[in-house]
């Protein structure tokens, strides 16, 4: 809820919204690609979701709004409602999830995907190349994203997680400004199962990986910058807290990062020495280069094989074929250990070191 202060009595008085966006549209909405192709806002969904399908029917007949699945390969029903979520909205996805539910692994994408070839590789870019196909839904969970929420429905949710079933409410507020649109998100109910993301934190030391890096924009003059200025960035929101600070300083040192950009391929390749060099710029800094601002989190990497050029990148196609390992489709995708150190090999002999170039 938004509110605005009474000057005289200085108190607050909600903001009343003359805009109320159909179902229809707000899922047209949520489906805009914030990360990548095919991936549902993190900054709305608390986490990157990979969408399968919209408006996908069921066994019975039904349409469910959206069908996504979440890092670890569960299938996740998402539920609209442009005004309260009340008793009945959660046993509506209740019966999408037990539809679901019974699918697995490859069964899954091909159930419920128009394109499953085109799915099972967008998923391999969605987990890293440590996922298996099969492993898909072997649990699912349930998001319902409404105005408000009865308390009925969280009563539900207490239910459901103790029987393993994570359970999540998003509420929105709509509001029109002088003709121009806004919505914000907040998380009214979240109860997730363990294990059902990844630790933030862990009682041993994280070892270093091997992780595809999305540069975020395909411009010559961009990679050329990060090269001179031997940086990673990441954009979203670029204010402190956001998922481009989270994927930044999730890095360790000794992380080795294969920078990628759409259309390009495998740009090199560097090392993260030091990630308390983290920063956010500020507007108008000297490095804040993209055209209009943006990206502007970024993070020091110690460049080891470069690119000249964006043409001279390894296409993501030969990747696949060579070490069977797919692009990435979030800006952060970790590799399999093993195909990644024969990538790195790869590309240090076709770039050669980037102190050469």
């Amino acid at each position: 809820m938004l509110f605005r202060i009474k000057e005289k009595t200085n108190h607050l008085e909600s903001v009343p919204s003359n805009w109320n966006p159909k179902e229809l549209e707000l899922e047209s909405l949520l489906l805009a690609p914030e990360d990548g192709e095919s991936i549902l806002a993190e900054s709305i969904f608390g986490e990157p979701l990979l969408l399968v399908s919209n408006q996908v029917r069921t066994a019975t007949k039904k349409r469910a709004e959206l069908l996504a699945l979440d890092r670890q390969g569960n299938g996740v029903i998402i539920e609209l409602k442009r005004d309260a979520g009340r008793l009945g909205v959660e046993t509506q996805a209740l019966q999408y999830l037990a539809d679901f539910a019974n699918y697995r692994g490859a069964d899954f994408l091909k159930r419920f995907s128009a394109d499953p070839a085109k799915a099972e590789q967008m998923a391999l870019g969605h987990f890293g190349d440590n996922a298996a196909i099969k492993d898909i839904n072997q649990r699912s969970r349930v998001i319902l994203v409404a105005r408000s929420f009865d308390e009925s429905v969280f009563a539900l949710g207490e239910w459901l997680s103790s029987k393993g079933v994570a359970f999540r409410c998003i509420s929105y507020f709509p509001l029109e400004v002088g003709g121009t649109h806004y919505l914000s998100f907040s998380v009214a109910f979240d109860h997730s199962t363990d294990g059902l993301y990844q630790l933030t934190f862990s009682p041993t030391v994280k070892e270093p990986g091997i992780y595809w890096h999305n540069i975020a924009e395909p411009d010559e003059k961009w990679w050329q910058f990060l090269v001179k200025r031997g940086q990673i960035p990441a954009c979203f929101q670029d204010s402190p807290g956001d998922q481009g600070e989270k994927i930044l300083t999730k890095y360790v040192a000794g992380d080795r990062i294969v920078a990628y950009a759409r259309g390009a391929g495998a740009l090199g390749w560097g090392v993260v020495k030091d990630p308390k060099l983290y920063k956010l710029l500020p507007p108008g800094d000297p490095d804040d280069v993209l055209k209009g601002g943006g990206c502007r989190h970024r993070l020091p990497i110690e460049w080891r094989a470069t690119a000249k050029s964006l043409s001279a990148a390894l296409p993501a196609e030969d990747i696949r074929i060579e070490f069977n390992i797919y692009h990435p489709i979030r800006t952060s995708v970790s590799m399999d250990t093993v195909r990644g150190e024969q990538l790195l090999k790869k590309l240090s002999a076709r770039f050669g070191s980037a102190k050469e170039t």
